[in-house]
């Protein structure tokens, strides 16, 4: 099948589906899990990745469908760069969608649901600054494509991301390096999610819609913590916390992006060494040698994961147009490997596929949404043969 033809049977899926979707994460929307294991944060962890790596679907156990905030900030993200104006009502809708859900009085968003990890136990009101700094990203796309009453509002909600996460979660200056706190309380810097808060501020800085000396200063600062502890060969961990010692595809993935956003957006002499340094890691070291995307750098193969081929996809793609750093073959053989392995012609991606199971379960957030996007990426280079 085309590319076309898979992102309209996707687009087709979540239509009819209003949206929602379980997620592998989502076992405490079960309200009997959530209460016996409340301030249980290993109970939660263990009930979390029970639901998560069964290779038979439990949601049938009581979990809830749900319209995910990153759901909506992907669908705007997606509808601003494959159809732009033409998609106006389109944007225009989830862009609202998005404004509503947001977290209290602030331009904050989160998962909306209670997730517990080895680094956290949020509630649902919890927010976060993965899915505020994605938010800031997808209205960033939308921004031109807005009706005139939704820009303004889109200018107050730019700048209300940027004064909440100095407040709500926090800048740790360490000059000349800094960082912004992922969840409310952490106390170590996790890196992919810092990238993502370049692109953003980049983003911001490109609109014009803020303070250019304050975004300057504080996209220069990120940059240093990216550049500082950055590991010679290349890679970053996940976090400087002793808990985050793994690397993984679709973290490295989200950095060599953002860090290839800014670098095109007039920050190339600041980045230009630890970019070449990154991507040359990225292609020799998360990739097997017959093309397959690995989850980890110590994975073969197995899992091939939805999440980490939509951003391996995104990757190569936005790199490819952006620094004409071509990977074409690579790019050709990662989307014909995914949509061999997870696509389903009734309109979307299975979640992941191992050695021995295939998890069918789509979950929009995870597995669909950031497909769209990414393969409406790698369209744009015109060069994909099935």
């Amino acid at each position: 099948m085309s590319i076309d033809e898979i992102i309209k049977n996707c687009e087709k899926y979540l239509i009819k589906n209003e949206y929602k979707s379980y997620d592998q994460f989502d076992a405490l929307t079960n309200p009997l899990i959530n209460r016996l294991t409340k301030n249980k944060q290993l109970a939660r962890r263990i009930a979390i990745q029970v639901v998560a790596k069964f290779p038979f679907d439990l949601h049938w156990l009581g979990m809830k469908k749900m319209l995910h905030t990153k759901t909506i900030s992907d669908m705007l993200w997606f509808y601003s760069i494959e159809k732009g104006i033409d998609a106006s009502n389109e944007i225009n809708h989830f862009f609202e969608l998005l404004i509503q859900k947001k977290l209290k009085d602030r331009y904050i968003w989160g998962l909306t649901f209670p997730y517990t990890s080895r680094f956290i136990d949020a509630d649902a009101s919890m927010p976060n600054l993965y899915n505020t700094v994605n938010a800031g990203i997808s209205i960033c796309y939308s921004f031109l494509h807005l009706k005139d009453p939704n820009k303004q509002i889109a200018k107050e909600a730019i700048n209300g991301i940027i004064h909440s996460i100095e407040t709500e979660f926090g800048y740790i200056d360490e000059d000349p390096k800094g960082w912004y706190i992922y969840y409310p309380g952490q106390k170590h810097p996790v890196y992919n999610v810092n990238a993502l808060t370049i692109y953003f501020l980049v983003f911001v800085k490109k609109l014009g819609l803020n303070d250019l000396r304050f975004l300057d200063k504080r996209i220069k600062s990120l940059i240093h913590l990216l550049a500082e502890e950055q590991e010679n060969d290349g890679s970053w961990f996940y976090s400087r916390s002793d808990k985050g010692k793994w690397i993984d595809g679709f973290h490295t993935g989200f950095i060599l992006e953002s860090l290839a956003f800014a670098h095109k957006e007039g920050y190339a002499k600041e980045i230009a060494e630890i970019l070449h340094l990154g991507w040359d890691f990225y292609l020799k070291k998360m990739f097997t040698k017959e093309g397959y995307s690995k989850y980890y750098l110590e994975s073969n193969k197995f899992p091939i994961e939805s999440q980490n081929y939509a951003q391996t996809i995104q990757t190569l793609s936005n790199i490819s147009k952006w620094l004409k750093w071509d990977q074409k073959d690579l790019l050709n053989k990662t989307i014909n490997i995914v949509i061999k392995n997870l696509y389903d012609k009734r309109g979307f991606f299975y979640y992941k596929k191992t050695k021995f199971f295939i998890y069918k379960q789509p979950f929009l957030r995870w597995s669909v949404t950031p497909m769209m996007i990414a393969l409406s990426y790698s369209k744009q280079l015109g060069h994909y043969k099935n």
